[in-house]
């Protein structure tokens, strides 16, 4: 009879595993949570975004990382934008990936499981799919969580499963740590229950969380799981799985530790001597792994210092992010020539140093501007690079909206939003069009423009200097709010930076500082400056240049600082809205023009005491100086060139001629 039971026991240990693979099918169908409070109606902006997110998702489901960000609608507007990544698991092919994703964006989601659903989130044993009309991004959450357990009970000692199985995870956490910066924050690991039977467990976190996120969401999932002969918690930010068979493949599983190098055994002969031998055995067990730890610390220790020490400045695109991985929208060619009618004569907005802009409008009804790097010429690559990386960090109402790029092969392509009253300098420095802008527009545009700058100095999540702010960089939409556009020339800073320097002086004579046209030292005030020539510009109506042009010895700023010296501010400002504007909003833009082109960069304000000042009469500002003269020392032929332009370019003009500015800069 024993020999019987015997026999049966070993069959079932054996077989359960197949077993438990074949019924355990139903848990690993799709497990999904919709929120049944936020909706949204067919055909609204919102579907628009959410269809145009999946197709974001799917196109990036070859990455190998298997994870990928994507956000589609404009941020300002959030209750219409949408928030969405997807994760495969750890051991799959780009494949099996691309296969998973594309099922759930193409049929589950939209239609299946979700429709007209704001917020949702669908699981399977090869991924996971999740959007939301609020960013979710490095966030750990552990709701909405399902939670799965297989139907057959564990046979034999519980408590001693319970134990094996606790380890089990628990190394998995271990082993995921271990992995330090890895992209996939996945690890696997299996454990003997008996002689016959096996383990198997698995966790993985969505990589955009941090390492103590993601061990906090391995500990509560493992908290939950069921004592069964296999479970799974399906969180929002991480799973944990455990099954009595391979569910996983198995040359994901970490390696095991090298065996360590001992000297020959000798037969003691006496109890001291096994003592003494296997002390030594314990010693060495100790001693080396902390000496490897010790000394990968250590080389660790020197790369960040000699990084850190070579990397203090730099420009973005050798800040050391990878330009085909920007979280920003990827467009298909075929999609841009269809928009454009294939960069047709017919849809150019202008020209450039960095080629033809382009209006185009995408199958959703979206009208674009797309900027398109000329193929034969090498000039700009870098700046193009530059502005994809940089642009897509920035999400402000006052700057232009980047909605994706095009890197393929020859072709470099920028997608912009259509801003339809184009450039700034194309309406005020018109005789015809300036009347459009009222005092109460301009008033307007120049708190706009101080916004935006305040953004990019203060408020974005990185510390961005213009370093080319100017009319024709500025855009105006259909309500005449500004944007500011081109950031080609920008420069990132550090957190603890305050200025930095350059022997390769790019941007244009007129809005450059003193010190930056002459040193090369940029710095937040350098913008500053430019943002006061600006102002000053808006209010008069004319040209920096103009004055030059005309045959006088005094630019713009120097006529502004004698008009407000003398008392006739009013003869300074533009004689279209001199009946209508308010004279204590001139005298305050003036004021602040004024203080904003100081010579010393110590002089002038921050663009926060800028905001401040036009939102609040509170706030005292100090007798202006005269403003620096550097204009002068560079003599009538270069005060209106701009500074990198093409010598054998046939284009003359230094004022944009784009109806979406672009600089034109030589590479630094």
């Amino acid at each position: 009879m024993d020999t019987k039971k015997n026999w049966y026991l070993a069959f079932f240990s054996i077989n359960m595993p197949i077993i438990l693979m074949i019924m355990s099918k139903s848990a690993s169908a799709q497990n999904y949570y919709c929120s049944n409070t936020t909706m949204f109606t067919n055909n609204t902006q919102y579907q628009a975004n959410l269809n145009t997110l999946f197709r974001y998702l799917s196109s990036n489901a070859t990455n190998p990382t298997g994870y990928h960000q994507a956000v589609s609608g404009n941020s300002d507007t959030t209750s219409e934008t949408v928030f969405g990544h997807f994760l495969c698991r750890g051991d799959l092919n780009s494949s099996s990936c691309q296969d998973c994703v594309t099922t759930a964006t193409a049929t589950d989601l939209p239609n299946t499981y979700c429709p007209n659903r704001k917020i949702a989130i669908i699981w399977y044993d090869d991924c996971m799919v999740r959007y939301s009309n609020q960013s979710f991004f490095g966030t750990m959450d552990q709701l909405p969580a399902v939670l799965l357990s297989n139907t057959f009970n564990v046979t034999g000692n519980t408590t001693h499963f319970e134990e094996v199985l606790g380890n089990m995870l628990r190394n998995v956490i271990a082993v995921r740590a271990a992995s330090g910066g890895s992209q996939k924050k996945f690890a696997t690991d299996v454990a003997n229950y008996t002689s016959l039977q096996t383990i198997y467990g698995l966790g993985q976190c969505t990589p955009d969380l941090s390492a103590s996120d993601c061990n906090r969401c391995f500990e509560i999932g493992i908290g939950q799981l069921p004592v069964t002969q296999g479970g799974q918690i399906l969180q929002a930010s991480c799973i944990v799985r455990y099954e009595m068979y391979s569910f996983f493949n198995l040359s994901s599983l970490a390696p095991p530790p090298q065996p360590l190098s001992l000297p020959p055994r000798q037969s003691p002969s006496t109890n001291q001597e096994r003592k003494s031998n296997v002390s030594a055995k314990v010693i060495i067990a100790i001693v080396v792994p902390v000496v490897v730890v010790l000394a990968s610390l250590i080389l660790i220790c020197v790369c960040c210092a000699k990084y850190k020490k070579t990397k203090t400045y730099a420009p973005v695109v050798e800040s050391g992010e990878d330009f085909t991985t920007v979280d920003s929208l990827q467009y298909d060619l075929t999609t841009l020539q269809s928009a454009t009618n294939n960069f047709s004569e017919a849809n150019k907005l202008g020209e450039g140093g960095f080629g033809g802009v382009y209006k185009g409008a995408l199958p959703n009804g979206r009208e674009i501007a797309v900027k398109r790097l000329s193929m034969n010429s090498s000039q700009g690559v870098q700046e193009f690079k530059n502005e994809v990386v940089l642009v897509a960090k920035l999400q402000h109402r006052n700057l232009v909206r980047v909605f994706g790029f095009c890197f393929q092969g020859q072709e470099k392509l920028l997608v912009y939003e259509y801003v339809p009253n184009k450039s700034l300098d194309k309406i005020l420095f018109d005789p015809v069009n300036q009347g459009l802008l009222d005092w109460a527009t301009r008033y307007k545009i120049i708190g706009g423009i101080a916004r935006g700058m305040l953004y990019l100095h203060h408020d974005s999540q990185l510390r961005i200097i213009h370093r080319d702010l100017k009319p024709s960089n500025v855009l105006l939409d259909a309500d005449m709010n500004p944007k500011i556009a081109d950031f080609g020339m920008a420069r990132i800073f550090g957190v603890d930076q305050t200025q930095g320097n350059t022997s390769r002086v790019v941007g244009t004579y007129g809005y450059m500082s003193p010190e930056y046209a002459m040193n090369g030292q940029f710095s937040n005030k350098s913008d500053v400056y430019s943002f006061g020539v600006l102002v000053l510009e808006i209010i008069s109506g004319k040209r920096n240049n103009t004055y030059y042009e005309s045959g006088e010895t005094e630019d713009l700023l120097c006529h502004a600082w004698k008009q407000w010296r003398d008392g006739m501010i009013l003869e300074f400002v533009d004689p279209t809205v001199r009946d209508s504007c308010s004279m204590d909003e001139i005298m305050r833009c003036v004021h602040l023009g004024l203080i904003c082109v100081q010579e010393s960069a110590d002089d002038r304000p921050s663009m926060a005491t800028v905001v401040l000042t036009l939102d609040s009469n509170s706030v005292t500002l100090p007798v202006p100086e005269a403003p620096g003269f550097f204009i002068k020392t560079i003599g009538k032929s270069k005060t209106s060139k701009e500074i990198g332009s093409n010598p054998s370019s046939s284009k003359s003009t230094p004022w944009s001629i784009n109806d979406v500015s672009i600089t034109e800069p030589e590479p630094r």
